[in-house]
């Protein structure tokens, strides 16, 4: 993803986060998060769940990697987590949101 863009991140998954009473999709560099979102952020299907940045959220990433990961919480306390995401992020030549 470039930073100061407005990308929608499709997460394929291979359980149904539809009944999810708690989900969260953390995006992390340098050991620290850096955009957090929640269920009321993202749009979940039977087969993935979708979510798209602001061009403020994408130029609180630096360039290099940044890490991803959907957690999430079930009506019964089940709680599953994905493997851990990578995916660049690219530079941008001019500065600030647009």
């Amino acid at each position: 993803m470039r930073r100061g863009t407005t990308p929608t991140n499709t997460f394929t998954t291979d359980i149904d986060l539809t009944e999810a009473v708690v989900l969260y999709i953390t995006y992390k560099q340098n050991h620290r998060v850096v955009i957090e979102k929640t269920l009321n952020d993202v749009t979940v299907t039977p087969e993935a769940v979708e979510v798209t940045l602001t061009q403020a959220e994408t130029l609180k990433l630096r360039v290099g990697d940044v890490e991803m990961q959907i957690r999430a919480r079930f009506p019964d306390g089940s709680a599953p987590a994905s493997q851990v995401m990578v995916a660049p992020v690219e530079v941008i030549l001019k500065e600030g949101v647009i």
